[in-house]
């Protein structure tokens, strides 16, 4: 039984062992722990977010799909753990204020209730002195609760409790001592002794005989003056808290205290970074980790150079005898015990502070649970931020890291770092959407031209053809010699191939040497800008940029290059630095290289035992002998061991230091360790760099040396402004303008800044009083007018003179007659008589008069100079009404008139639309010849010359297409014992020995002819493919190729037409043909127009530019006036008016001569010279001017007698020459030159008048003198004439050779022995025979060498009767005849389709295909989402993400079979499961919570938050704070105003005391009556209160009310006088509110006694705003029962319009 007994714990205990066995291999194998850690900080953050549980969302990124269940469980155990926590906190801290203890409805609410239980229990049991630690256990959490709260308020307790608010403070000595008595007591006496902890709550103080009880500070003894009750705590740190870090009020000063990881410093104040490497602190593994310094903090670098947080390592377990220690991190250890429970409270005796004893709290809040620190610190740490945000004490709140600012280079190359809120995006360069045949280059920023035929791209024969790369493009170049090379090509005899010529480099270009640059380009060249030095052409933004020098790495080693704008400097580096094994190259900076350990006597091997040997970065210590050991050394031989040098190893991208002992980032880029590319820039980062493409700027920016951003340069400040004498330079954005520098007395123009107007000065009556002021141009005029006389001052602004003129008394001014009656000066009227011209209109005016000329007719202008009227040209000037692009204006005396415009060539009127121009068919009318096709192009067209059709072809006139000749039906040229077949190009006679389909072989055998290799079939190629059958073939016909693709007769298969290159696009003029496969695309070019026009996408062309209406022109806006003509403008001077005959030069500044000449205005027999203002004509040869008409009349050369024609020829005159004509005639076949008057051969032949046609197409033409001669066709070697007149090839079949034009029988058996041994050759007609001397049987025939019978091949031979689609197989003296594969015999033996799918159903196709019976075959039909492998059998899935671009609007994930659309954070999937629809957060959330404390605004995939005016939207982006206006200064100037801060604003109030009242000095809010003396029997005097309140209170609109259902506003209290009985009375004097929102009542609020002198105003119903609300709190005073005077309080309520 004892044995028994005994055996059952062991068995127990060995089950548990094993059971931790499992689960500790279990975690190990699925390695379950990260994923708990890292699901568990997922929920924790999620619940922080106030998100539900619930609603966590799934799947999880970057979590295996095996784990995706297990994370969704942890997270939702951490996310409600979270707010089991936060309840009951916020439990415990409804105990303290003596609230009720009552569940909550939200997450974790279950746990409010049980912690606030708990707490109330601990605070009576400790403020009544009995004790926190009881045996006794309620269970979790009401324990934890219980001990907590009882500390807090046991008597003596100095324990330290973290604050329920979100700011850290120190609870300890919250609370001073109490006073002390200087009195001493017996120990008999001392009753506070004899009774401790028994007489008083807080504390006993011995009294004679007796004792009282007093309070600490903060409590106040209550009625049995015994127990305490708190008061409200006044918290100096609350309300002006001094301190970075923690805070303490000890009640008679402030003590500051820092943070882990922070030390006090020296001003007691703020707190200094403890650096815990350097002082040995930290808890980094030695060897495996290295320590590096954070601010507050510290990290461990890991071997694979990633980072782990304080505490992110397992503990070390240390056995001391019988006590187990579990080693950690202070630091973690100490967020661990701020933030868990302890339930047992049993603490390992053996570690003073040890916080992780065997009831410490688990992951799932149980005990008897161990965890690692770093997944507590995510869930449990409320001082900590989540990743990507970093803690402000500034604001007490996480904000947002900057990522990219922070860590240069985390995109790399090609994308740009993006910050968002708490992490960062990589967003990719966009690039530009280059035409086919461009590929966008980074560097450049520009589309730059593939090289076809360099990257193998090209589909050109390389056999027959050369591939020549062109801008944009590739051609196909058939092989040939020299001069088949393209225009811009020309041929290399190295690489036997058509290369490009550089026009540059060979200097045949056309581009000016001082002005441009030449650039060679395939096939071509351009001539780019001349770019100054340090800049280079931009073919993207067609400019000068700065080029980027340091591309090219001009600084020496150990010099790092800056770029500049058109320049470069070289900055110096520090010394590099090498990781450990490693040291500067030869004193450099800028390179490491290995150290010789061995060599410089740096190694540990023994010097006896062991040789050093030097490797890469370390070296290794090999023993001398392995056999032999010295058993006396100390030493232990290692055998191959391997030693570094002595310092600590670093992870890759560190190197250690020492001097500080630390492993330090290596900079890559200093130390040239990097492999970043010329075009690319090495920035360093964290153990490691990173390659970022090399930024440029554009024209009119500089890279800034510091942030590295391209800045505008300042072109006027840094004097590279080129503006002239006379202009002001103003700076613009990344360009400058040259502006009109105004004269004195006129400013700039404020709608044009180029434009100088007059300044008014009159305006600021710059004249003395009695003076009238006369603006003019540039300056002003003063005048005055007196009895005697007139001043006139004329004041200009460019000189400081001024003018008087004054006359004598005795004289009137000019312009004024004295008045023989009144003897003053008065005006004369000179228009009275005849001062003006006759044209022109006289006005008087005050002292002179004016001629003002008439104005002209309507269509005619006046001149300037000549002050004639003139026509207008209203073509000339812009100022017709004709319709631009559609009418023609004509120019008319004194008017104009609109005129059809006429297209341009090759273009015609629309009919429909006469304002548009459509293209001319120009092939219709048939202009090419018949050797050419017609191609339409846009505006034109083209011949293009067609390749001559080979012998025994003819071109089709209608198709243009060479077809075959039939010469078996058109020529007949076998014999009759041949039969004609017809081929391809040609013919072919053969023998009717053999049966059609077969001709003799070698051996005299009938043999199968393969029709489709020699052309003897009847298919049309290439719309049907010819397919060999025994003796026959047969035509299948092809489907026709889709549009844009042409069958290739050789390869047929459907190839591309490149419409581009033959022209058989539509692109219009202004679009640029795109070659693609199947079709072609016309973009839009901005070089194709011509200069002046725009291409027009609407209407598909190039429009002309209006360059007037665009303020595009340069014409001179003081002095000219831009008239728009086609494709350009024009610029008509306004002024200065030049002499007849000459023009204002702009340039010259000064009139030219006009070449009139130019506009040929002489007759047609005078030739224009010009000369200076005119010009004069001249007649021309031949002519001479007639003295009466002045004309030039034509000279008759032949009357006159200056011919020079011979005897032999008659002068004849002609208009302005003569000619010479032969007296005598020419014989038939000659004609009369005209030009040498000899008699020149008609060639027949040419001329075609020949009649040799009549005798056939074998006849041509051959030309004598005078005449022609007919001759037959002569055919060369091997060739005869047929009767269509063409020599083709003699074809002569096997037996045959061509003699003398015939095909004659080769005797073979003359001409050699063919035939074997044993057998006798006979002769026959083409072939010959070998009869055997031996007799073989059927199916045999005698071997080569005549010895033995052999079998015959009856397949071979073709002599077999297999039919149809049978196949022959040879057997031994016959054969046998058998169906193909897929085919089998039916009843009458004949091959018949077997149906693989019904006979072996599910077995031939995979089960995701369906199988189709083809004729002698199957196929396999994949099912939707499939597509077919290459063994044609099974079928693979078909991963819709990638091969259908754009099948899901967010994210796409590949299934089986299909695919599944998932959406990005934010958004729904719609109904069409592809489409995402954006969620509207604001309204999802409406009702179940608040996402913003302030207005939520709904954005595209997630939400923002924005406040209203007088609110601050925080640094947590939610919440909006009111802004205290009353704060900002003086926001109220009334004397008596007094501000009052509201919910979004403020009041300005004044208190204005009522009539016998005045302001109360000591209470600015207060009104007190002047005289408080009232007589006896003055009842009104009595009952006027003593004094008025104004109290004004901010509220919000409808602010909640807690569970009690009321919150206190206002307490009024009375005097403490025994024998005073007080009342009070409430009254609503007013409520405004605004239409809409209801209008508070006296029933809101609920006026309740607190005690005999106190009442309590409390809002009972929840109050809309915005309103204001006005209270009347009336209290009555009665002495004894009689009345003694009253107080009235005013309370003014303002209620904001919103909640928060």
């Amino acid at each position: 039984m004892r044995s028994r007994t005994m055996k059952r714990p062991l068995r127990v205990r060995l089950g548990v062992y094993t059971a931790l066995l499992l689960l500790l291999f279990t975690a190990t194998a699925g390695d379950l722990e990260p994923t708990f850690g890292r699901c568990c900080a997922y929920g924790a953050n999620w619940a922080r977010e106030a998100q539900q549980c619930s609603t966590f969302p799934a799947p999880v990124s970057g979590i295996p799909s095996e784990h995706q269940s297990i994370c969704i469980t942890a997270a939702g155990i951490c996310c409600l753990r979270y707010f089991r926590d936060e309840q009951c906190q916020k439990g415990k801290q409804a105990a303290q204020v003596g609230q009720d203890c009552v569940s909550s409805s939200n997450q974790g609410g279950e746990y409010f209730k049980d912690c606030c239980q708990g707490c109330k229990l601990g605070l009576f049991s400790g403020s009544m002195g009995m004790g926190c630690n009881m045996g006794f256990k309620f269970g979790f959490p009401w324990d934890s609760a219980f001990v907590q709260c009882c500390m807090q308020v046991a008597p003596g307790s100095a324990a330290s409790f973290p604050d329920i608010g979100n700011k850290l403070v120190d609870l300890n000595n919250l609370y001073p001592g109490v006073i002390s008595t200087t009195l001493t007591y017996s120990e008999s006496d001392d009753l506070c002794a004899r009774f401790a902890g028994k007489l008083c709550a807080h504390v006993c103080v011995p009294t004679p005989g007796s004792y009282r009880c007093q309070c600490r500070a903060g409590f106040t003894l209550s009625t049995d003056n015994k127990s305490c009750i708190q008061d409200a705590l006044i918290d100096r740190c609350r309300q002006n808290n001094p301190c970075a870090h923690i805070c303490r009020d000890t009640g008679v000063s402030i003590e500051c205290s820092c943070n882990p990881g922070y030390n006090l410093a020296p001003d007691q104040r703020t707190c200094e970074d403890v650096n815990e490497c350097s002082s040995g602190v930290h808890g980094c593994l030695p060897g495996e980790q290295v320590c590096y310094n954070q601010i507050g903090s510290y990290a461990c670098i890991n071997a694979d150079g990633s980072l782990s947080s304080p505490g992110g390592v397992q503990h070390q377990t240390v056995s001391t005898g019988s006590a187990t220690t579990h080693l950690g991190d202070a630091r973690a250890g100490a967020a661990l015990g701020s933030s868990s429970y302890d339930i047992n409270n049993e603490v390992d005796p053996g570690i003073p502070g040890s916080i992780l004893g065997r009831g410490a709290l688990g992951v799932q809040g149980f005990p008897g649970t161990r965890v690692e620190h770093r997944y507590l610190d995510a869930t449990h740490s409320q001082g900590r931020c989540p990743p990507g945000y970093n803690f402000n004490l500034d604001t007490i709140v996480c904000d947002d890291v900057d990522e990219c600012e922070v860590t240069s280079g985390l995109c790399g190359r090609g994308a740009v770092c993006q910050n968002t809120i708490g992490s960062y995006t990589c967003a990719h360069i966009p690039v530009a959407d280059c035409p086919p045949g461009f590929a966008f280059d980074l560097n450049q920023q520009s589309c730059l031209d593939i090289d076809e035929c360099l990257d193998g791209s090209n589909n050109c024969n390389q056999t027959t053809h050369f591939c020549i790369n062109t801008n944009g493009a590739f051609t196909c170049q058939q092989k040939g010699g020299p001069t088949d090379c393209i225009a811009g090509y020309k041929y290399s005899s190295q690489q036997q191939t058509c290369v490009d010529v550089d026009e540059c480099l060979e200097e045949l270009h056309g581009c000016n040497p001082e002005e441009e640059t030449c650039r060679n380009t395939a096939g071509a060249y351009e001539c780019d800008i001349k770019c100054d030095d340090g800049f280079h052409f931009s073919l993207s933004l067609q400019t000068c940029v700065d080029q980027d020098e340091c591309v090219e790495l001009p600084c020496e080693s150990g010099w790092q290059c800056h770029n500049t704008a058109g320049s470069y400097q070289c900055l110096e580096l520090p010394r590099a630095f090498c990781p450990a094994g490693y040291k500067p190259l030869n004193g450099t900076v800028s390179g490491c290289e290995d150290v010789d350990e061995c060599a410089e006597n740096l190694h540990t091997c023994h010097s006896l035992n062991e040789i050093c040997i030097n490797e890469i970065g370390k070296y290794r210590c090999e023993p001398t002998s392995t056999n032999e050991v010295d058993e006396g050394s100390k030493f232990e031989i290692l055998t191959h061991a391997t030693f570094q040098t002595p310092v600590q190893e670093c992870p890759e991208g560190f190197g250690f230091d020492l001097n500080t002992s630390q492993c330090l980032d290596i900079d890559e880029c200093s130390t040239n360790l990097d492999d970043c590319s010329v075009s690319e820039r090495c920035i360093n980062t964290l153990g490691s760099y990173t390659c970022r493409l090399r930024r440029r700027c554009s024209a009119g920016y500089a890279t800034d040396l510091i942030t590295g951003e391209c800045k505008d340069v300042d072109e006027c400040a840094t004097g590279i402004a080129s503006c002239l004498p006379g202009q002001i330079c103003f700076n613009t954005e990344g360009a400058f303008e040259c502006r009109v520098e105004c004269q004195d007395g006129f400013r700039y123009d404020p709608t044009d800044a180029a434009v100088c107007v007059d300044i008014d000065e009159c305006l600021e009556s710059p004249c003395e009083f009695g003076k009238l002021c006369t603006n003019i141009e540039g300056s002003y005029i003063c005048t005055s007018v007196t009895t005697q006389s007139t001043r006139t001052t004329t004041f200009t602004t460019t000189s400081a003179t001024t003018t008087t003129t004054s006359r004598p008394p005795s004289s009137c001014p000019s312009g004024f007659g004295r008045n023989p009656n009144s003897l003053q000066c008065e005006d004369i009227d000179e228009c009275r008589n005849q001062v003006c011209e006759p044209e022109q209109s006289c006005q008087n005016s005050y002292g002179s008069y004016r001629c003002i000329w008439l104005p002209c007719d309507r269509g005619y202008t006046r001149d300037s100079l000549t002050h004639e009227c003139q026509d207008i040209d209203e073509c000339e000037e812009g100022l017709h009404s004709c319709q631009v692009g559609v009418e023609q204006c004509v120019n008319n005396p004194g008017g104009h008139t609109c005129q059809p415009q006429p297209c341009a060539s090759g273009f015609t009127r629309d009919s429909l639309d006469p304002r548009q121009c459509i293209d001319i068919d120009e092939c219709k009318l048939a202009p090419c010849g018949p050797e050419e096709e017609c191609i339409n192009s846009n505006g034109s067209f083209r011949c293009r010359h067609l390749t001559p059709c080979s012998p025994g072809f003819r071109r089709d006139e209608e198709s243009k297409e060479c077809k075959d000749i039939d010469e078996c039906i058109e020529n007949a040229p076998c014999t009759r014992e041949e039969r004609c077949v017809n081929t391809f190009g040609s013919y072919r006679c053969r023998s009717l020995d053999c049966n059609a389909g077969y001709q003799r072989d070698e051996q005299g055998r009938c043999r199968d002819v393969d029709e489709c290799v020699t052309g003897e079939h009847t298919c049309q190629v290439p719309k049907e493919e010819c397919i060999n059958t025994q003796g026959s073939y047969r035509c299948k016909t092809l489907p026709e190729c889709p549009r844009g693709l042409i069958r290739d007769p050789s390869l047929l298969r459907c190839v591309d037409v490149d419409e581009c290159t033959e022209g058989t696009h539509d692109c219009h003029e202004g679009e640029r043909c795109y070659n693609q496969y199947g079709t072609y695309k016309c973009r839009a070019s901005s070089n194709s127009c011509t200069k002046g026009f725009r291409y027009n996408a609407y209407q598909r062309r190039c429009k002309d530019i209006d360059e007037c209406a665009e303020k595009a022109d340069t014409c001179e806006g003081s002095t000219q006036t831009c008239v728009n003509s086609v494709g350009s403008f024009r610029c008509i001077d306004r002024q200065p008016t030049c002499d007849f005959g000459f023009q204002y030069d702009e340039e010259l500044k000064a009139c030219v001569d006009i070449d009139e000449c130019i506009s040929n205005p002489c007759p047609e027999n005078e030739i224009c010279e010009n000369t200076h203002g005119s010009f004069r004509c001249n007649c021309r040869t031949g002519f001479s001017r007639e003295e009466s008409s002045k004309k030039c009349e034509d000279q008759n050369e032949c009357q006159l007698g200056s011919h020079t024609c011979s005897q032999s020829q008659r002068c004849d005159n002609t208009i302005g020459s003569f000619v010479c004509i032969r007296i005598a005639g020419c014989g038939t076949g000659y004609t009369l030159n005209h030009n040498t008057g000899e008699c020149d051969d008609n060639d027949e032949c040419k001329l075609n008048t020949h009649d040799c046609n009549q005798l056939g197409p074998k006849y041509q033409c051959f030309n004598i003198r005078g005449s022609f001669r007919c001759k037959e066709k002569t055919c060369p070697q091997n060739q005869i004439l047929i009767q269509s007149g063409l020599c083709i090839n003699l074809t002569c079949d096997k037996g045959f050779r061509p003699i003398e034009g015939i095909c004659q029988d080769i005797n073979e058996c003359a001409e050699g022995i063919p035939c074997q041994r044993n057998e006798q050759c006979i002769n026959t007609r083409g072939s010959y025979t070998c009869r055997s001397l031996l007799n073989c049987g059927a199916g045999y025939q005698m071997n080569e060498y005549g010895t033995q019978c052999i079998d015959i091949d009856e397949c071979a031979d073709g002599t077999h009767q297999c039919r149809g689609n049978q196949v022959c197989s040879n057997r031994q003296g016959g054969y046998i005849c058998q169906c193909p594969t897929g085919f089998k015999f039916n009843e009458i033996r004949q091959c018949q389709d077997f149906n693989e799918c019904e006979t072996y159903p599910g077995s031939v196709c995979s089960g995701n295909a369906v199988c189709e019976n083809t004729e002698g075959s199957f196929r396999c039909n994949c099912k939707e989402g499939f597509k077919q492998s290459n063994d044609g059998r099974t079928c693979l899935d078909v991963n819709e993400c990638i091969e259908i671009p754009g099948i899901c609007h967010h994210n796409c994930i590949n299934v089986w079979g299909s695919h599944q659309c998932t959406c990005r954070a934010g958004h729904n999937l719609a109904r069409d499961n592809r489409t995402c629809s954006d969620i509207n957060e604001c309204e999802e959330y409406r009702g179940r919570g608040r996402l913003c404390i302030g207005i939520c605004v709904n954005t595209i995939g997630t939400f923002k938050c924005s406040c209203p005016d007088g609110y601050n939207l925080v640094a947590d982006g939610r919440t909006c704070k009111d802004i205290n206006e009353c704060d900002s200064g003086n926001v109220c100037r009334g004397e008596n105003e007094h501000c009052v801060n509201t919910h979004g604003g403020y009041k300005c109030n004044s208190i204005t005391c009522p009539a016998n009242y005045i302001r109360d000095t000591r209470h600015k809010n207060r009104c007190k009556k002047v005289s408080l003396y009232c007589l006896e029997d003055d009842e009104s005097c009595h009952r006027e209160p003593l004094s008025y309140s104004y109290n004004f209170l901010p509220l919000v609109s409808n602010l909640s009310l807690p569970t009690t259902g009321q919150v206190d506003l206002f307490t009024m209290r009375g005097p403490l006088w025994l024998s005073t009985t007080v009342q009070f009375e409430l009254e609503l004097e007013s409520a405004r509110a605004p239409l809409g929102v209801e209008a508070a009542t006296r029933e809101f609020f609920y006026l309740k006694h607190t005690s005999f002198n106190q009442a309590v105003i409390s809002l009972v119903k929840s109050i809309s705003g915005p309103q204001e609300i006005q209270l009347v709190l009336n209290m009555q005073l009665y002495q004894q029962g009689k009345y003694t005077g009253s107080a009235i309080a005013k309370l003014l309520i303002y209620v904001s319009e919103y909640d928060f």
